[in-house]
């Protein structure tokens, strides 16, 4: 029983994802992906975030939120000023910088820097911390740009359509009260 089980299971696994390899990405989704990865008017989303194999992951999977939340949502959240993850961190030596920690092994501490766009990971010891708090200062980039509703609609159908496959248009009607 178990070895034609196995076959199939992974027939049934693995076929849908190959298949959807051949997807051509919808017009809407690839004129997101462009605003997702280049923007004039301030820090690209990917420039902290990675999703459908571009951008750098440092802020919060996007996969997981855009599957979970609609249109109106998304927009809420880009326009967010401030978010649970980032943290003021105070180094010993005097340095003061937003930061996001990725991981602490022992003693030692890696810790995105989201001063500088990209941002940078700083490895550091413990030690060199003298505090990590809440954020007051650091804002959420897309917080401070004056988005189009139709860029707004095209970056969340990229993360739609990135998150869950589907290729249903955004309309700027879904994303304009939002802001």
């Amino acid at each position: 029983m178990r070895k034609a089980l196995y076959p199939a299971l992974a027939f049934t696994i693995f076929l849908p994802l190959l298949a959807g390899q051949d997807k051509k990405l919808p017009a809407q989704a690839e004129r997101g992906r462009d605003l997702f990865l280049n923007n004039d008017k301030g820090a690209a989303c990917g420039s902290c975030h990675a999703l459908a194999g571009v951008g750098t992951a440092v802020g919060p999977d996007l996969k997981v939120l855009g599957s979970a939340v609609g249109p109106h949502g998304l927009v809420m959240a880009m326009h967010m000023t401030i978010t649970a993850y980032v943290q003021e961190v105070k180094l010993t030596s005097g340095i003061i910088y937003p930061g996001m920690l990725k991981q602490k092994q022992g003693d030692d501490m890696e810790i995105w820097d989201l001063g500088p766009t990209p941002p940078v990971l700083r490895k550091v010891s413990s030690k060199e911390v003298a505090s990590m708090k809440g954020n007051s200062v650091w804002k959420h980039p897309p917080a401070s740009i004056d988005y189009p509703a139709q860029d707004l609609a095209d970056i969340v159908g990229f993360v739609k359509w990135a998150s869950t496959g589907s290729s249903k248009p955004i309309k700027p009607v879904d994303v304009v009260d939002a802001k």
